[in-house]
């Protein structure tokens, strides 16, 4: 059976906390509107979530992972820092593009649940949250990006894609 990941219409669908715990953070580096600066986001505020976290940087269009937490690393079969996604073989990859471009389009937030399965057997399912970054408070340069494996797994959404 396949399952199609999906776009949640606000933060409010979210049921992970460690996504809405992200979000909350985001919310609170932001200040008048602005998207928050990648200056303002300090790791040592985010131990705990630093494994499921993952910065993917946008040039000129295209999205590179310059950080991937462990734990997303261990899920994906290896450590795709520095990669574009666009040359990636993930199976979901066109999704995951449309919604990194969307987050660039509307400079804002996009949140989903995404199930995944891999040749060796395992599977699960991602809720993630896209949050913009810039450098200078308007131009998206940078995405923080959260991917909970673990407070979503419930049975009933348990599922491969």
């Amino acid at each position: 059976m396949r399952f199609d990941p999906k776009r949640y219409a606000s933060a409010d669908e979210v049921q992970s906390g460690r996504v809405r715990r992200i979000f909350d953070y985001w919310c609170g580096k932001a200040s008048g509107g602005r998207i928050p600066l990648r200056a303002s986001i300090d790791p040592t505020e985010l131990v705990d979530l630093l494994p499921c976290l993952m910065i993917v940087e946008v040039i000129e269009g295209r999205f590179r992972y310059r950080l991937v937490g462990t734990e997303v690393a261990a899920n994906a079969g290896g450590d795709f820092t520095g990669c574009f996604l666009d040359a990636q073989n993930f199976a979901n990859r066109d999704f995951y593009l449309a919604c990194y471009r969307e987050v660039l389009k509307g400079a804002a937030p996009v949140f989903g649940l995404d199930h995944w399965a891999y040749s060796d057997g395992r599977s699960g399912v991602a809720e993630f949250a896209m949050l913009p970054l810039s450098v200078d408070g308007t131009a998206v340069a940078q995405i923080l990006t959260m991917e909970d494996t673990k407070e979503v797994a419930s049975p009933g959404r348990n599922a491969v894609r």
